[in-house]
């Protein structure tokens, strides 16, 4: 794109303009005021005021009819002209038009101003035509009016005076001081006056006023109407002699009165039996309307037109993000008739603002142009980007009392704070957003988005209401300027802040953005937030994590424990506080101290399971995401049980999503702040940092965290053969290894990895005995009574005391260890009772000779904890199991030929003195 001058390097505005002195007053033509000689230079000197008009085709045909008709030219079209339009339309800048006009007559073809216009009209004939002007603040219809000696009460009594003077008015007075209509009088009165000029303004509101006025049996109102016709009828029937009416395109622009619309309609017809309605200004004459009354120079063709194509271009360039229309040729055409100003701020006004039926389209839009000209052009230094056009970006409402003024005006005084709060000025929230993004602040794109939106927050209702995104771009886009996707990020930011504004994407396919007086619910929810305290937030988190852990498998979870955790014996995942944080480099302040006293203490006492816990912390850096959707999330909960009586049902929906959305985002931010997890080990701390997230916490650990530990090894379902190697767990031929022992080497020591469990030890080594690479015994570490290699292990308990691994030569040979050393009662002897009974295949013997007592049955009766029950195989249905073991109620085992039990066998040793340590009661028999 080629590099374009700003508009005020390349045009010129009025002076009034440039120096920031303007008169609003000279946009509100008086037509009165004018026939009177009185008001603003540039309506009532003629040089002035046609040196600024532009003549639109309208005004040029209308002016047409009056020269021919005051020419008195065969040719001359209907000489009763009706201007109807809506207000501000420029019907009073066409009458004063026309006054001028036939006053100056043969004047008018020797001014420069007006050459183009008598070019089309023709010559006037006459060097000046009588006008009578009444308008509805000419003649009080109570109290009349009182000139020259001469107590003048209606309309005809007006326009008698006006064009006769005091003979004229003799024709009408009887009529004038009965205010009756006359009737047939008036043909006589214009033929004494011509050429005349009747110029009627405003003339419903009159009658509206004068419907009050009782006349016999009708009114002054109705009297009028009814003269209306008689006038039409007179001038219709004159030459060298026309009349030209204004009256409202709508009854909202007369009055609120039940007959107001009964008067309109009435006028309407009468005039339109003889007359011509005409349109003075047409929908885009008005762009050269504005053009010529705001600027004295438009500067050079060609750099308007290099401006135009370089705005064009890149509306091609961004088709897709763009209304369709603003890429055709025809809006490129409609650019060069808008310039300096982008079509899109004109429309705002002619369009949207000028539905309102108190906005005056013509001159409304003139007076809020000037003011936005006259602030740029002094602020012209310090504004942003190329400003190659005028656009609704660079509206300042701050500055601009004017445009502020219409704006309360219109829609009310609530206003003032909408633009306040969120539009305008150095306390509103588009102000604090560009100061706090300065990628935003360089263009003061969000203040340029929101004088935007609150332009376009009027005329329109529905699905259209307000203005799209895209819009919004095709309003505030210029070259060289901000990325277009910069607007789709400050209006999110917008949303989470603005006060005031709303929006919606019901029956459309893009968001829709407006403001409105009634706060949205983003004032209380800043309220709540500042609110909630941090200690709400901590207690939430812990409160979500209790919540999500309660569904965790794979660990014993412990969310922010006292210092006193008793020994765990499987995995176990201390989930900490929050104010106990870490980054991904370190584990340093107050968190080490925590993590070191939880792993190696347990309360004042040396813990003696130090591997069996992980602490899951939370992230430096993802806390403050996770503090922030927590606080959103608190802060709509506190709304919906502080304010539900005061919120509408909208704000309440809104609300109860807006709170759903972060219920869900603090969910998934709990997740990716919670990913770092510390094990101590030795007297340093080991991190793992979790890289990929669920949704929730409880997949997390579940999927996530189990899988990252067992991927790196940290984390065993199985003990293997080199491990145990490693860690010194296999047994020697002089050193057997308790099971016990080997099981809790891997919860006892901080280096070893973890196990998911007992049954990670106990399936590996059965799964090992099997495949005949360690043996398995039952004893007392000296002497064994069953060892296994190659079979499966019957009610093997890996924790239990009595289980021994054993070099594999031991399954062979007979054992023998101090046969003459009594066996402690408590501990369970293994092998054999003495050097002369082999341990094969896990059975005893009767020595031959052998004078021992021999029993029928043992029985063991008795309640049993749960957490012992596992004993009842290993001490009593194991030891039995060759000796026809009943179980019942009670356990019960019998003598056989093949294996009695004596007192001084193992079987019965091992169950009496189990029955003891279990306070089992113990049977012979």
């Amino acid at each position: 794109m080629s590099q374009i001058l700003p508009w005020f390097k390349v045009i010129t505005p009025h002076r009034d303009i440039q120096q920031g002195i303007l008169d609003e007053s000279v946009f509100a033509a008086n037509l009165a005021e004018v026939a009177a000689g009185e008001g603003k230079e540039v309506y009532n000197n003629p040089e002035v005021f046609f040196s600024k008009t532009y003549f639109t085709e309208g005004l040029k045909n209308i002016a047409r009819q009056v020269v021919k008709g005051l020419n008195g030219e065969e040719d001359a079209e209907n000489r009763v002209i009706s201007l109807q339009t809506g207000f501000g339309g420029g019907k009073t800048h066409a009458l004063i038009s026309l006054y001028h006009l036939a006053r100056w007559g043969k004047k008018a073809t020797s001014s420069p101003y007006t050459d183009e216009l008598v070019k089309f009209t023709g010559a006037p004939k006459f060097d000046k035509a009588n006008v009578a002007v009444f308008t509805n603040a000419t003649n009080d219809p109570t109290q009349g009016r009182k000139v020259d000696g001469i107590h003048i009460r209606t309309l005809w009594g007006e326009l008698a005076y006006q064009l006769g003077g005091k003979a004229g008015y003799e024709i009408v007075r009887l009529n004038d001081e009965h205010r009756t209509a006359p009737k047939g009088l008036f043909k006589k009165l214009l033929e004494m006056a011509q050429p005349s000029l009747i110029l009627l303004d405003e003339l419903a509101d009159y009658c509206v006023s004068a419907s009050g006025e009782v006349v016999g049996a009708s009114t002054l109102a109705d009297q009028t109407i009814s003269f209306i016709q008689e006038l039409s009828e007179a001038v219709a029937g004159t030459n060298h002699c026309v009349m030209v009416a204004t009256l409202p395109a709508s009854v909202v622009e007369v009055a609120t009165s039940p007959n107001a619309s009964q008067i309109l309609v009435s006028l309407t017809n009468r005039l339109s039996r003889v007359g011509k309605d005409t349109k003075p200004v047409s929908d885009e004459e008005i762009f050269e309307v504005i053009r010529r009354r705001l600027f004295e120079d438009l500067g050079s063709e060609e750099e308007r037109e290099r401006v135009i194509s370089t705005y064009f271009q890149l509306y091609q360039n961004l088709s897709d993000e763009l209304p369709s229309y603003a890429s055709k040729s025809g809006y490129k055409d409609l650019m060069r008739k808008a310039y300096p100003f982008h079509p899109e701020l004109i429309d705002i006004f002619r369009t949207r603002w000028a539905s309102h039926h108190d906005f005056q389209r013509t001159r409304g839009v003139l007076r809020l142009l000037a003011s936005i000209v006259s602030d740029l052009w002094r602020r012209q230094g310090s504004m942003p980007g190329s400003m190659g056009l005028v656009q609704t970006a660079h509206v300042n409402f701050s500055n601009l009392d004017a445009l502020s003024s219409q704006l309360k005006k219109l829609y009310g005084n609530g206003w003032d704070a909408v633009i306040s709060a969120d539009v305008s000025g150095s306390s509103s929230n588009a102000f604090k957003i560009d100061q706090e993004k300065k990628e935003y602040g360089a263009h003061q794109l969000t203040q340029g988005i929101a004088s935007t939106i609150l332009l376009g927050s009027f005329g329109s209702a529905g699905a259209n209401k307000g203005l799209s995104v895209d819009e919004i771009k095709l309003a505030i886009l210029a070259p060289d300027g901000f990325n277009h996707n910069s607007v789709n990020g400050a209006l999110d930011v917008m949303e989470g802040h603005a006060h005031y504004l709303y929006n919606s994407s019901i029956g459309t396919t893009t968001k829709r953005y407006w403001y409105h007086t009634k706060p949205n619910h983003n004032i209380l929810v800043n309220q709540a937030k500042s609110d909630v305290k941090e200690a709400e937030v901590h207690a939430e988190i812990l409160r979500r994590i209790s919540d999500k852990t309660a569904r965790v498998q794979g660990f014993n979870v412990l969310v922010d424990p006292a210092f006193d955790i008793p020994e765990q014996t499987r995995p176990t995942l201390v989930i900490l506080h929050p104010q106990y944080n870490a980054n991904p480099e370190n584990v340093n302040g107050k968190t080490r101290p925590i993590i070191k006293q939880l792993a190696t203490k347990r309360g004042n006492a040396d813990r003696v399971f130090r591997n069996t816990m992980l602490f899951l912390v939370c992230s430096e850096i993802g806390y403050p995401q996770l503090k922030s959707d927590v606080t959103d999330y608190l802060a709509r909960v506190r709304i919906m049980e502080d304010y539900k009586s005061q919120l509408e049902q909208d704000q309440k929906n809104d609300i109860r999503k807006e709170q759903d959305d972060y219920n869900r985002l603090a969910d998934k931010s709990l997740v990716t702040a919670y990913s770092i997890v510390a094990k101590q080990v030795k007297d340093d701390i080991e991190k793992i940092i979790l890289r990929q997230f669920k949704d929730s916490l409880d997949l997390q650990i579940n999927q996530n965290l189990l899988q990252q530990l067992k991927d790196e090894m940290l984390l065993l379902d199985a003990v293997g053969m080199n491990l145990l190697r490693q860690k010194n767990l296999l047994p020697t031929l002089e050193k057997p290894l308790k099971t016990k022992d080997v099981y809790e080497a891997f919860i006892r020591f901080d280096n070893f990895p973890m196990i998911t469990g007992v049954s990670g030890v106990q399936q590996s080594l059965l799964r090992y005995c099997q495949n005949k690479e360690i043996a398995i015994a039952s004893g007392d570490g000296k002497n064994f009574s069953m060892v296994f290699l190659g079979e499966a292990v019957p009610f093997f308990y890996v924790t239990d005391e009595t289980y021994y691994l054993v070099d594999k030569s031991l399954h062979q040979l007979p054992v023998t260890t101090t046969p003459s050393a009594p066996y402690p009662p408590s501990t369970i002897p293994q092998g054999t009772d003495s050097a002369n009974e082999p341990a094969s295949g896990g059975a005893t013997q009767a020595v031959p000779g052998d004078t021992t007592r021999t029993l029928k049955s043992i029985t063991i009766s008795g309640k049993v904890s749960v957490e012992n029950y596992n004993q009842i195989f290993t001490s009593f249905v194991m030891p039995l199991a060759q000796n026809n073991v009943e179980i019942e109620i009670r356990i019960k085992g019998k003598s056989t030929f093949a294996n009695p039990l004596t007192e001084a066998s193992q079987p019965y040793k091992i169950a009496k003195e189990s029955a003891r340590q279990l306070g089992l009661k113990f049977e012979e028999e």
